[in-house]
């Protein structure tokens, strides 16, 4: 482990390498020491990342800690960056999806869908008319 600016022990990538060896992908049992990385978040002690089986191309989240205490691939259908796009979203309230159930009982998904189409597109039109009148 190496000493970051700020003092805070961060993983080395020989440590990281070494801790993938010992890794094993879900699908095929392959070695993940080769595997595909996208890191998701970067921690003190810790790393998530997002890998690639080099092997079969399963994808799979992997924990590796600064303790050395192992991982097992945890199964994902996402890529990493849509990981990375979806780990700062608030979680989702049983209020709103109570609300969202109500909504669905009385209009399908394509319904709602296709309103929120045409919002955004007069609100585009509306944007795009006061920038012109700007010019």
């Amino acid at each position: 482990m190496t000493q970051h600016r700020s003092g805070i022990i961060m993983l080395e990538k020989k440590y990281i390498k070494e801790h993938l060896e010992r890794t094993f992908c879900y699908k095929c049992g392959s070695s993940l020491e080769e595997a595909k990385l996208t890191s998701i978040t970067d921690a003190p002690v810790a790393l998530i990342a997002h890998a690639v089986c080099p092997k079969c191309q399963a994808e799979s989240m992997v924990t590796i800690t600064a303790t050395g205490s192992g991982s097992i691939p945890m199964i994902s259908d996402l890529h990493g960056d849509e990981i990375k796009k979806f780990l700062g979203v608030k979680g989702t309230s049983y209020d709103e999806l109570l609300d969202l159930h109500k909504l669905l009982k009385k209009e399908s998904v394509w319904n709602l869908l296709h309103k929120q189409d045409k919002i955004l597109a007069k609100k585009l039109k509306k944007s795009n008319a006061t920038n012109k009148s700007r010019l």
